[in-house]
């Protein structure tokens, strides 16, 4: 199969980011200031072919474009899905005890963690595995169904946590918070038993899927 002109290959990856980072109006808004344009262009331009060496983009990229496996990837992913759960067990905790100080201040480090590890997966999993498993039609069709099903509750992760750091930390705020919790408790665990029992193990080098 002839590879695609490298033009086409960056139009194709830069798309892909752009598709990636949708979700995440509330990290990066293109309107919004000059920090948050960088940080955009960074990110594309981390995933443009050519940026990284030679060896990285031929060896361990998947198939039509740069974006390189990473063999810790997963270890990182699964780190990061327990430091949530620790996080979110305090912000229960200190809701349970009336410290409210504790509780916000545990809120934003949550939404700051859970908003890093989401942005992460749709830029080095998701785009990773679409490429990766493009000629096994039923992975591919299972890695897509799941990464619908992943954004919707990443959009109701992302919409409670938003809600939550955005409004004025009243009483009423503080009663709804605690009518939420066991809720948000379920949806995040689910996700997180999701992706390490069925797409992570999808997630491999790309001699792998040969």
């Amino acid at each position: 199969m002839p590879l695609k002109p490298k033009a086409a290959r960056r139009d194709l990856v830069d798309g892909e980011v752009a598709a990636a980072l949708r979700p995440f109006g509330a990290i990066v808004d293109l309107r919004s200031d000059s920090k948050d344009i960088g940080m955009l262009t960074f990110l594309v331009n981390w995933f443009r072919p050519g940026v990284r060496t030679a060896k990285s983009a031929s060896d361990t990229a998947a198939p039509d474009t740069s974006i390189a496996f990473k063999p810790a990837l997963v270890d990182e992913l699964r780190a990061e899905h327990r430091d949530l759960l620790h996080l979110y067990k305090n912000l229960v905790a200190a809701h349970q005890r009336g410290d409210f100080d504790a509780a916000v201040l545990t809120l934003k480090r949550f939404t700051y963690a859970l908003r890093a590890h989401l942005l992460k997966e749709n830029l080095h999993l998701y785009v990773y595995l679409k490429h990766a498993l493009r000629d096994d039609q039923e992975s591919s069709a299972l890695m897509g169904s799941m990464r619908v099903e992943m954004g919707k509750i990443g959009r109701v992760l992302n919409d409670f946590v938003t809600r939550y750091t955005t409004s004025p930390w009243d009483l009423e705020v503080r009663e709804t918070l605690g009518g939420e919790l066991g809720k948000i408790a379920e949806i995040l665990s689910i996700r997180i038993q999701q992706e390490e029992e069925v797409l992570y193990p999808m997630y491999m080098h790309p001699s792998k899927y040969r």
